[in-house]
């Protein structure tokens, strides 16, 4: 049987949960594009809190991906899960939308 992953304090690591040899923590992940993902603490109860962060906001479906998402991604991807709204609101969100375009802010 294969003893549990323990860091150098005699805590059991979870899955995904490193300790490293400078005794900083990391727990590596998955996003949602397949990519594999690094965070990091230097206290384990502070990265447990980031892992519950980061596992709630891949369950809820949020692709924010750490600053690299721009206002346009975000909102076409707002306004695709507003189903069954009437035909002006849609036309309202894609006058927004065309006008978000024009500007660098989009971007």
């Amino acid at each position: 049987m294969s003893e549990k992953r323990k860091d150098n304090k005699g805590r059991v690591l979870k899955t995904g949960e490193n300790q490293r040899k400078d005794l900083i923590y990391q727990y590596r992940y998955t996003d949602i594009h397949g990519k594999r993902q690094t965070i990091y603490s230097s206290d384990l109860k502070e990265l447990r809190e980031k892992e519950r962060m980061i596992q709630k906001q891949l369950y809820d479906g949020i692709d924010y991906a750490a600053g690299e998402a721009t206002v346009i991604a975000l909102l076409e991807c707002y306004i695709s899960l507003k189903q069954g709204v009437r035909y002006n609101t849609k036309v309202g969100y894609n006058f927004v939308l065309n006008l978000i375009k024009k500007e660098d802010f989009g971007y």
